[in-house]
This record gives C-alpha cells, structure tokens and sequence, in this order.
C-alpha cells in the first residue's frame, strides 16, 4: 500500500460514523486527500434495508459483507 496515507488526526463525526483524513495517489501520481469512514456508530442502510457492513476487510468481497 505504498500509495496510501493514513492519517489518525483529525477525526471528525458525520451521522452514525467517525472520519479520518486518507491520501490517494493514483497511478499517474495525482495526490488526492479523501474522508474514510473509520467507525461505524449507529445503523447503516442499502435501498432503504438497514445493513451493516464490515468497517475493513482483506478482500472486497469480506468488505461487503454485513455483519450481525
């Protein structure tokens, strides 16, 4: 993951989840900094359904699965 950067500070709060500065650099070396979704607090919600899914996973498919 050598073109990543994560960052612990700040941490903000959006409804039901905690954010954290990440650093992207795509692979024409373009830097961009976006928000990562850190911890989920409350419910989550897929088409109008609550779901909840996995705050980080090994393999997208992991990612996308939502736990109990």
């Amino acid at each position: 993951m050598k073109n990543i950067e994560f960052q612990n500070k700040p941490q903000i709060f959006t409804t039901g989840a905690f954010l954290k500065p990440l650093k992207v650099t795509d692979s024409e070396g373009n830097q961009i900094w976006v928000w990562y979704v850190s911890e989920f607090i409350d419910s989550s919600f897929k088409d109008g359904e609550e779901y909840n899914p996995k705050e980080n996973a090994v393999s997208f498919d992991e990612l996308i699965t939502e736990i109990a």
